[in-house]
């Protein structure tokens, strides 16, 4: 019976080592992620997408992260001029890290 024990714990482990290896990425509830930007002392402005502004031709741009920020002023995909507010390359946007999403967005919201 002694030696049935650390087998199933060695399977067990294994098991958790497999599957943690297998993950691509971290997923967050709405709770998390709310809890994240409050510890980050983010506060989220309204914004208006439908301005009165008439529509004008504008280059594409990319956007990156969770944020979804764009490479015109957040960040620099190397494709075209950017303000790069937040001083990074647009692929550390797109990792598995969000801490620097979190201090990207909130360096742009101080910004404005």
């Amino acid at each position: 019976m002694k030696s049935v024990l650390p087998v199933k714990m060695l399977s067990a482990l294994a098991l958790v080592l497999l599957v943690s290896s297998a993950t691509e990425g971290r997923i967050l509830s709405k709770c998390e992620l709310k809890a994240e930007l409050e510890a980050a002392q983010i506060k989220m402005k309204p914004f208006n997408p439908h301005s009165s502004e008439p529509e004008i031709q504008r280059p594409v741009r990319q956007l990156y992260g969770v944020f979804q920020l764009s490479d015109q002023l957040a960040c620099d995909s190397g494709m075209m001029p950017s303000l790069n507010v937040c001083k990074m390359s647009c692929s550390a946007l797109i990792d598995d890290d969000i801490t620097d999403d979190i201090a990207c967005l909130k360096t742009m919201i101080d910004s404005m």
